[in-house]
């Protein structure tokens, strides 16, 4: 076997390790190890179903787990994948060229690294607030349209803005999170 092959599925492994344990698929981290391989040669359209198809595992097993200890709230959940599906599908039909897709990705890549380094650490018991109906729909469309074109479930944007707003606590958002990269893979996929 390549030497490249077995370091790149030791990496995909941790990768999914670490982000599995945040309530995330990985897809950022699948993107940015196999764009430093060979096979970053395949193309944007080949990175994006690779991903998704480990997120739908890893997010799948995240999902469950949460589920099984009880931090799922579907009401908090449902809006946002109703919302983001659509934007979903339609995101994933635009052909972005190479560079633009490397430059979108690090991009995003980034603001999402940032947002959770400001994420404030709360002392004692936070507030939990509902969000208004219209910040499900256009997050979770924003989100959504962004998980298309680039190929990721869109954890690392839903998690850190649910928890900033103080619309779940940290084990409900990743909650949230999990199944909302599940359904947003399988409908990149799709």
């Amino acid at each position: 076997m390549d030497a490249e092959l077995v370091i790149l599925i030791i990496g995909l492994f941790f990768m999914a390790i670490i982000y599995s344990s945040v309530g995330h698929g990985g897809a950022s981290g699948y993107l940015a190890l196999l764009s430093l391989t060979s096979f970053s040669s395949e193309g944007h359209i080949w990175l994006k179903q690779h991903a998704w198809s480990l997120n739908l595992i890893v997010a799948g097993l995240a999902f469950l787990y949460y589920r099984k200890e009880g931090y799922h709230d579907i009401k908090l959940t449902l809006p946002f994948i109703l919302a983001s599906i659509p934007f979903v599908i339609l995101g994933s039909y635009v052909q972005v060229e190479g560079n633009i897709y490397d430059i979108l990705l690090t991009t995003f890549l980034i603001l999402a690294a940032i947002k959770l380094v400001i994420i404030k650490k709360e002392v004692g018991i936070i507030e939990i607030e509902s969000p208004k109906i219209q910040d499900f729909f256009i997050i979770g469309g924003l989100i959504g349209y962004m998980c298309g074109i680039l190929g990721i479930g869109g954890g690392v944007i839903l998690t850190p803005i649910m928890v900033i707003k103080k619309w779940a606590d940290a084990k409900a958002a990743a909650a949230t999170s999990a199944i909302f990269i599940w359904f947003n893979s399988l409908s990149g996929l799709i």
